[in-house]
């Protein structure tokens, strides 16, 4: 980004928090002045991938389908750079601005209530777009960020019911399904489950997955010590919508975490 570009963000930066911190400051609520410039509901299936403004974004950077993002990206242009996956289309990761966030701790404003960042229903997500060899958006990938705080990991499985409510006439086929051998269960509980469904007008496909259980090894109690490993679980929602004829995939199988 050129100088002249950082500091007209800054600026815009500047201005908005003290709009929302006078909000803040007068009863009203901040937060819809906050909202993130651009964010994954923009980038619609269908828009060319340079809809994504560099300015507007962080992490701009290809996708590795839930894993930590790899080659950072000048501008989304550059999707040529990622990788293809085995449907042919290449994903795009972006974060959503959080410049806000800096001027905010900057000026010691209503920091709690300006923060944000890359949330969907207020839970912490990764986000990306997957693209087909023409720049076209063909898909969108939104997954629970693993790397958030337990507490926060813990309820990632909840976006589940977000997603069902948005999505509900989409026709939902959903299926709650067994533990594979070596999964087992958080305490008495576990959630292993996948919904598919299309687009009122049919043009697109979705998939839906949730998880809340333990993987095989990730067991509850430490042998050795007796310590409870209260980190030691799986817990995320997954959702990936794609353009007919594409059909969204399974979560990638990875190891414990």
């Amino acid at each position: 980004m050129t100088d002249a570009g950082h500091m007209l963000r800054l600026g815009l930066a500047v201005l908005l928090v003290g709009t929302a911190t006078a909000e803040a400051q007068s009863g009203r609520d901040s937060r819809s002045s906050l909202e993130p410039p651009f964010a994954i509901w923009d980038a619609e299936i269908g828009e060319p991938v340079s809809i994504i403004p560099e300015i507007n974004v962080n992490e701009l950077a290809c996708g590795t389908n839930g894993g930590p993002y790899s080659l950072p990206l000048e501008e989304a242009e550059d999707f040529a750079t990622c990788p293809p996956e085995d449907s042919g289309l290449h994903e795009v990761h972006f974060s959503y601005d959080d410049e806000l966030d800096y001027i905010a701790r900057a000026m010691n404003s209503e920091y709690d209530v300006l923060r944000d960042g890359t949330t969907v229903f207020s839970h912490p997500v990764m986000v990306s777009v997957l693209v087909d060899d023409e720049g076209i958006i063909q898909g969108q990938r939104i997954l629970t960020d693993p790397r958030v705080p337990q507490r926060e990991r813990r309820r990632a499985v909840t976006l589940m019911r977000n997603f069902e409510a948005r999505y509900a006439d989409w026709n939902l086929e959903c299926e709650d399904l067994p533990l594979d051998e070596g999964e087992m269960k958080v305490g008495n509980v576990f959630t292993k489950r996948v919904c598919t469904g299309t687009s009122p007008d049919g043009e697109i496909n979705l998939r839906l997955d949730a998880r809340y259980l333990r993987k095989e090894g990730q067991i509850a109690v430490n042998p050795e010590t007796r310590e409870l490993n209260s980190t030691y679980f799986e817990s995320f929602t997954r959702l990936e919508m794609l353009a007919a004829p594409y059909k969204p995939t399974p979560p990638p199988v990875r190891g414990a975490r």
